[in-house]
């Protein structure tokens, strides 16, 4: 994936096998403190959406995935 590919969380949690809720990922971004890539305008009203760059979370999902698996 190229490096200046952004989801927003939600498109994230879309691609993401196994899956994760948008709340997961919010939760786990928000402990790590990584600030958005940018931000998307999405045509209705109200703020735009925060985007993430792909790389990394697939990076992370891939790091965090056999902690998560159910025994």
């Amino acid at each position: 994936m190229s490096a200046n590919l952004a989801f927003t969380l939600a498109e994230a949690c879309e691609v993401l096998e196994p899956r994760w809720t948008e709340p997961q990922l919010r939760a786990v971004i928000g402990f790590l403190g990584w600030q958005p890539a940018g931000k998307r305008y999405t045509g209705r009203p109200g703020h735009p959406v925060a985007t993430f760059d792909v790389a990394r979370i697939m990076q992370l999902h891939r790091a965090l995935v056999p902690f998560m698996e159910k025994d």
